[in-house]
């Protein structure tokens, strides 16, 4: 075969070659369109997974919406006026106004044992170009079961008295913003403070028990003009549920007794919280540390009723509330947090503290402890509107039950 008869024969070969690789793709393309139009035809539409039904559901019903203040500004709040204290409910209302510029909030709540509370806080978040804030507070309680089973960390169980405290505190709060979250406000207040027999037949009323050496301020009762000041720093990525960041609060206030010059002294309040994520934010560790400290000159003393306290839902979650009073107090607890839904946290927690009479007894030697698991529901904020805790310690165990919390 000569040299042009097989390039001939190599270039038609080249060429049905070709054309068979084309109508290859045009069929191959043929069958793409022809399932793509198919599909189209049988479209349906997407069907939402039937748990997030559930919570939208939940999430647009009358009761979580009261829950959750999510009804104009109008809530419901149930619970107690104060952990122990028997079952509230009371309305609330909380309502940011003028694009945010201005936040009132007001509720009230009263208990089956005739304790009740109010609340009216009115606050200007974003004076002078976001830079100071002002926040105006009164509240008014009156809790006819108040625990007190003695002074310091020797107190016993069995020792449990009863009180009726009723207290009034009006307070300004200015500020300013200094950098990135780092924020110092002023505080001024007049607390007006009263102490009776208890309501509770089960236990016996804490001034027949106790005399002034072992509760301050049992027989007489003062007022007080406090004044002071807080810096604050926080960097946590949310206010409500963070899952990482931090916040860190020192607060000084000098009580100054209004009547009897017998219960004026110094209170130093620290206390830090430092959120680690895991799991893509799933899953969190959260850790918080608190410490009291109070000082008097000569011949003062700290009225128990404003005493530094431990137990129940916010610091001891395995002890009755307020079981242990003292001067000073130091508190740390541990949280691993599990994210299950939008609506819905998990947490198992651990708890120490206890409370001291001096200053160089602050240490984390023989500590009060307890372990235990929670159980809270979220708003669309990620804000807490119930909790379910249940702690246990060597004294037993307690449920604690919340609700939209008012004070």
């Amino acid at each position: 075969m000569t040299h042009l008869k097989r390039i001939t024969v190599l270039g038609f070969g080249l060429f049905v070659l070709g054309a068979l690789r084309e109508a290859q793709g045009q069929s191959r393309f043929d069958l793409i369109e022809s399932a793509r139009t198919e599909k189209e035809a049988n479209l349906t539409p997407e069907v939402q997974p039937k748990a997030e039904r559930r919570i939208e559901w939940i999430e647009e019903s009358l009761p979580y919406r009261l829950l959750t203040g999510q009804e104009h500004g109008f809530g419901l709040t149930f619970g107690n006026v104060a952990p122990g204290s028997g079952f509230a409910i009371g309305p609330t209302y909380a309502k940011p106004l003028w694009d945010g510029q201005l936040i009132v909030r007001a509720g009230a709540v009263a208990a089956v044992n005739r304790s009740y509370l109010g609340l009216l806080e009115v606050s200007l978040p974003s004076l002078l170009h976001d830079h100071a804030f002002l926040t105006f507070s009164t509240q008014h309680r009156n809790i006819s079961e108040m625990p007190y089973y003695g002074p310091g960390p020797d107190s016993s169980k069995t020792g449990r008295s009863d009180y009726r405290l009723e207290d009034t505190n009006v307070e300004l709060r200015p500020g300013v913003r200094i950098y990135k979250g780092l924020s110092a406000s002023l505080i001024g207040s007049y607390l007006a403070v009263n102490t009776g027999p208890g309501h509770s037949s089960q236990f016996i009323s804490t001034e027949e028990q106790f005399g002034p050496a072992a509760a301050p301020g049992i027989d007489r009762q003062t007022n007080f003009w406090r004044g002071g000041g807080l810096v604050e720093y926080d960097w946590r990525n949310r206010a409500s549920s963070p899952t990482k960041g931090g916040k860190y609060s020192a607060q000084y206030v000098r009580y100054l007794d209004h009547n009897l010059s017998q219960y004026s002294f110094l209170r130093l309040d620290l206390d830090a919280e430092q959120y680690i994520p895991l799991f893509n934010h799933t899953r969190v560790i959260a850790l918080h540390g608190a410490s009291s400290l109070t000082t008097t000159n000569n011949g003062q003393r700290v009225p128990f009723y404003v005493q530094p306290t431990l137990g129940g839902p916010n610091t001891l979650r395995g002890y009755r509330y307020n079981r242990f009073y003292g001067d000073n107090s130091v508190m740390v607890n541990a949280e691993y947090r599990w994210f299950c839904s939008p609506i819905l946290e998990m947490a198992v927690f651990a708890d120490g503290g206890k409370v001291f009479n001096r200053w160089e007894q602050w240490n984390f030697h023989n500590l009060e402890s307890d372990v235990g698991f929670s159980v809270r529901l979220k708003g669309r904020s990620a804000r807490t509107v119930f909790s379910f805790d249940t702690g246990f310690s060597h004294e037993g165990f307690q449920i604690w039950f919340r609700a939209n919390k008012l004070n």
